[in-house]
């Protein structure tokens, strides 16, 4: 089992320099990435051509999307799905959020998020096609800000979003 914790990545600015991510892991192949990014101010995201974007917001309050013209809010553990390059324009209006953000060509996998909310003594096994987020709580050297992928399983009383990367055969 591998761990990645957002602590130990340093942030890199948005291609379109509007905000901040850090990689936290990425398909030798560049069908898929896993980031976090920081949205302190209204503007623009960056686009990806050719890509589908599912991001989940696990820190703040809020964040308004303007998606192609249409107004989307997204809440705390809720993921969003749009397409990498709609213009999307993003607010902050109850400050500053972090979100996991999932980039895929969607020609070779579809991702999916389920956020889960673990009890004391319960487990969840991951696929190697998996990752989990740690959202908040920790057990065993995890840490809220970790990112777990698997093979392997995530723990205690934690709350998770779990990103599948299902392969399109």
């Amino acid at each position: 089992m591998t761990v990645v914790r957002a602590a130990d990545v340093r942030p890199r600015p948005w291609a379109n320099g509007g905000g901040t991510t850090r990689e936290l892991a990425v398909a030798d192949d560049g069908a898929w990435r896993v980031s976090l990014a920081d949205v302190d101010r209204d503007g623009p995201f960056s686009t990806f051509a050719g890509r589908q974007r599912l991001l989940t917001l696990v820190e703040g309050p809020v964040l308004d999307l303007q998606v192609d013209g249409d107004a989307h809010v997204v809440e705390p553990q809720r993921p969003f799905a749009f397409p990498g390059d709609a213009i999307t324009v993003a607010s902050v209006p109850e400050g500053p959020v972090r979100v996991l953000n999932v980039v895929v060509d969607p020609g070779v996998v579809r991702p999916y998020v389920t956020v889960l909310e673990l009890g004391r003594s319960s487990t969840f096994p991951l696929g190697v096609d998996q990752a989990a987020y740690v959202v908040s709580g920790a057990r065993d050297g995890l840490e809220t800000g970790s990112l777990v992928l698997g093979p392997g399983e995530v723990g205690g009383r934690c709350t998770v979003a779990v990103v599948t990367l299902e392969r399109v055969s």
